[in-house]
């Protein structure tokens, strides 16, 4: 599990990027953005949006759905323009063919990132590509059938020994499956079901794979951004240092 101290907050301005947006070479850092900041964010973070991203921020029908979309994709500028050492109007991020974002000014240059509720997260490193995830714990009235649907019948099997954590169970087993994918860049090509993990004993192990001949070490840790919420991120290079 990953220590909670590890993760730089920033709640109401960015006067933290400029002591932390710098990466060395083994580093990996984290960031937690609160989804309800005041106006002066939500101003700031509009105002480094690309104009396509200004247009996407009109298809939401929700207030609360655009000033999340504003405050996540305004803070990912923020971030990559300090980390970059560039100007916002010279970031340019693009996607790679199954949708992974990447900042073409510099592909050595990782990150991702994740949302739920009212939470936003990113990783941000040079040390390999990297996946992140959260959810925030809530009611699933269709809890048993996205168990059968997203998880083997081993995962289900270990959900059954404690069925009174088994919603638990089930957002661990997600946020994991879900930060390996995006680490791997595979996107919905490999869905959910083909993956098969162990939690057992708070050993996380990707037990089997199926659609992708080639397996590489990924180190997979758990963490809770906040109270209720589970959280999950997948990197490479036993050597790497999390921010804290």
């Amino acid at each position: 599990m990953l220590p909670n101290s590890n993760i730089v907050a920033l709640q109401t301005d960015l006067s933290e990027t400029k002591k932390y947006a710098s990466l060395k070479e083994n580093d990996l850092h984290i960031w937690q953005v609160s989804l309800t900041p005041e106006s002066a964010m939500l101003k700031m973070c509009n105002s480094v949006l690309t104009s396509e991203d200004k247009e996407k921020v009109k298809w939401f029908k929700f207030e609360e759905d655009r000033n999340n979309y504003i405050i996540s994709k305004g803070i990912l500028r923020l971030l990559l323009v300090d980390y970059l050492k560039s100007n916002n109007s010279e970031l340019v991020i693009s996607r790679q063919k199954k949708g992974k974002p990447f900042a073409e000014n510099d592909r050595s240059f990782f990150f991702n990132m994740s949302d739920s509720g009212k939470v936003c997260v990113y990783a941000f490193t040079r040390v390999s590509e990297v996946g992140i995830d959260i959810e925030e714990k809530r009611l699933l009235h269709d809890l048993d059938e996205l168990i059968q649907r997203n998880l083997t019948n081993k995962e289900q099997d270990f959900l059954s020994k404690n069925p009174s954590e088994k919603a638990k169970n089930f957002f661990r087993f997600w946020t994991i499956k879900e930060a390996y994918l995006k680490a791997i860049g595979e996107g919905m090509r490999l869905t959910p079901d083909n993956l098969e993990f162990s939690i057992e004993n708070g050993n996380i192990k990707l037990m089997n794979q199926q659609g992708i001949p080639e397996q590489e070490n990924w180190i997979i840790q758990e963490f809770s951004p906040k109270t209720s919420y589970f959280g999950a991120l997948v990197y490479k290079n036993e050597n790497t240092r999390i921010l804290s």
